[in-house]
């Protein structure tokens, strides 16, 4: 047999060992279902290796690397990620979840305006809003929660909850009952409203429900 034959021969041999990318996906999957993250990550990994395309295996080996505590890893990982796919909002959440953990407050905040001005959805918004609030920042949080109000324009409760949320933290009283007063008008069947109002004293009813708006 000649040298450049035996070498093809051992080529295929070496291939029919390998477990197809989807069997491992498929294990790294199961695994990180029930918590073994150390276990995932190293399926993972293989994937992202043998098939760099996978976004969904960039991700999830982020997500480990997140619960393994090695947020810098996990960072890389979730970038190639929205690289791969910039409108997956799981991706989003988790990547500014691993650039919080690193400390890097400037860089989750200007990620996180980035993504809410090229997405202008409410929930990007809130999301800006949510982690400005963690870092500290609440006039960029109030900002935030602001502008998704207006997108949102009265269509759900969901901004009014979190805006109400917000006020409530920062010990104003009045204006978390007016944002709630407005939740309550756009939705009064909405069981998170009117619990949120009799917590703060508040009889929900017909008489307080307020137009939505900034």
């Amino acid at each position: 047999m000649s040298r450049s034959l035996a070498t093809l021969v051992l080529l295929v041999l070496s291939g029919c060992g390998q477990r197809p990318v989807e069997s491992i996906l498929a294990d790294a999957d199961f695994r990180f279902e029930h918590g073994d993250y150390a276990e995932a990550r190293q399926e993972y990994a293989q994937a992202t290796a043998r098939q760099p395309g996978r976004w969904w295996a960039h991700y999830r080996l982020g997500l480990c690397l997140i619960e393994l505590d090695r947020p810098g890893d996990a960072r890389l990982a979730l970038e190639i990620a929205h690289t791969q796919n910039a409108r997956e909002p799981r991706i989003v959440e988790s990547l500014a979840e691993a650039m919080l953990q690193q400390g890097d407050d400037v860089e989750l905040f200007a990620f996180l305006k980035r993504e809410a001005e090229t997405a202008q959805t409410v929930d990007a918004y809130l999301r800006l809003a949510r982690y400005a609030d963690l870092v500290g920042d609440p006039d960029s949080a109030r900002a935030a929660l602001d502008t998704a109000i207006v997108i949102d324009d009265g269509r759900t409760v969901e901004p009014y909850l979190q805006a109400a949320a917000f006020s409530q933290r920062l010990g104003d009283m009045d204006e978390a009952v007016r944002r709630l007063s407005q939740a309550y008008f756009i939705n009064p069947r909405d069981r998170r409203v009117s619990k949120r109002l009799r917590e703060l004293g508040e009889v929900p009813g017909p008489t307080i429900g307020v137009p939505p708006g900034r």
